[in-house]
């Protein structure tokens, strides 16, 4: 009988522990969820919440066009190809200047 009011003790305390911590996360007003394209999310003036690690910078090369799905589907292709391994792409566009991503790998 001591046995099983331990287990029960002791299942309360960790359904508390993982429920507390659980609830840490808070949404806000800029809070988002970012698309995932050709198996990478893409982050666009912003940046994931999540830990990540940065592996590599991908700059853009020939576009033909300067529309954004062009300038997007350019920097991805180079990615998937240069860092297989990726999760992500964090866009550094530039107005004057080379754009370029970062490539992530979440921890």
């Amino acid at each position: 009988m001591k046995n099983h009011l331990n287990g029960f003790l002791w299942g309360i305390t960790i359904s508390m522990l993982i429920a507390f911590k659980a609830s840490d996360f808070v949404s806000k007003e800029s809070t988002a969820e970012v698309n995932k394209v050709e198996g990478l999310y893409i982050f666009t003036d912003s940046k994931p919440v999540m830990p990540y690690d940065s592996i590599g910078t991908v700059e853009l090369g020939f576009v033909s066009g300067t529309q954004y799905e062009s300038i997007k589907a350019n920097l991805i292709k180079r990615a998937r190809k240069k860092y297989p391994n990726a999760d992500g792409l964090i866009f550094n566009l530039k107005k004057k200047g080379l754009d370029n991503c970062s490539v992530i790998k979440f921890k």
